[in-house]
């Protein structure tokens, strides 16, 4: 959602997770954080507008959010010739992924001749978090960057088209999306609240493993392989939200064969090793 600029939505799932019960105060703290920077960063979102905007996710509020940090990062770049730079500085690979993600953020703002260089050289020589290392691909294609840009993620070296990068989770191709609406059909009936996070999750992860050979199994997922990841992806869930998982309970619920046993764990492990260094604990 805030690669989106959908900061209303964001702050609106944040309170809503802050409510759930969850045994682990970490993460309590840590959406509280974020929370927190988000109605600093945009008072807007401190104001709670949800039955004034129509449904969740209304289209004129991501408008006006992109609109107001837009003119604010231009403002700032008028007015200060070495803005770009100051937001550069704070792409330091030892920095905090929070204020690196804050630092692209604003960066897609700028135009191509003044940071598109600079955004391909950090990005080659960079040994960077997964999810900031996509985020800066999404800020290339935002700000025009074309070709192709060869990266190491995840012990991998891998080469992409920039203009094939999705810069929203609707434009990840379906089969991959097909994953999260698997466990919504799960999750609808008795814990419905929980879909939103869980699509969210679920991009955040696509963009963990994007270009690697993880990702490349996801866009070759047959409907057994679907109900596996699902199922990982629900394990994740529970164990977030809850603070534990019932394995049985979800093999049963996804209809999963003894066969998957072994998916079921990888699918899971290379999850978990997501949520583990995603987790913002540096924030």
């Amino acid at each position: 959602m805030l690669e989106g600029e959908r900061y209303l939505e964001a702050a609106r799932l944040l309170k809503l997770l802050l409510k759930c019960r969850n045994d682990d105060p970490q993460y309590k703290e840590e959406w509280q954080s974020l929370l927190d920077w988000l109605t600093t960063t945009f008072p807007e979102t401190a104001e709670d507008r949800e039955a004034d905007a129509g449904e969740f996710g209304d289209e004129d509020d991501e408008d006006s959010e992109a609109g107001m940090l837009r003119r604010h990062v231009r403002d700032k770049a008028a007015n200060d010739s070495k803005y770009p730079d100051k937001l550069m500085d704070m792409l330091d690979p030892h920095a905090p992924v929070a204020r690196q993600m804050m630092a692209l953020e604003q960066l897609a703002h700028l135009d191509r001749q003044t940071v598109g260089e600079r955004l391909r050289s950090w990005l080659r020589e960079s040994r960077l978090h997964p999810l900031v290392q996509f985020r800066g691909l999404q800020v290339l294609k935002t700000i025009g960057e074309i070709g192709t840009i060869e990266i190491h993620k995840l012990g991998q070296k891998v080469t992409l088209a920039i203009a094939e990068v999705p810069l929203a989770y609707d434009q990840f191709p379906q089969r991959v999306r097909s994953v999260a609406e698997r466990v919504a059909s799960e999750l609808e009936p008795d814990e419905p609240g929980l879909i939103e996070f869980a699509a969210a999750t679920w991009n955040d992860f696509l963009g963990f493993v994007y270009g690697t050979s993880v990702y490349e199994e996801l866009l070759a997922i047959d409907d057994s392989a679907k109900d596996v990841w699902a199922a990982a992806l629900h394990h994740t869930l529970q164990e977030t939200v809850a603070g534990s998982a019932d394995d049985e309970s979800l093999s049963r619920r996804y209809r999963l064969p003894e066969s998957a046993a072994r998916p079921l764990q990888r699918a899971k492990q290379v999850i978990k090793l997501f949520a583990t260094v995603s987790n913002p604990s540096d924030v």
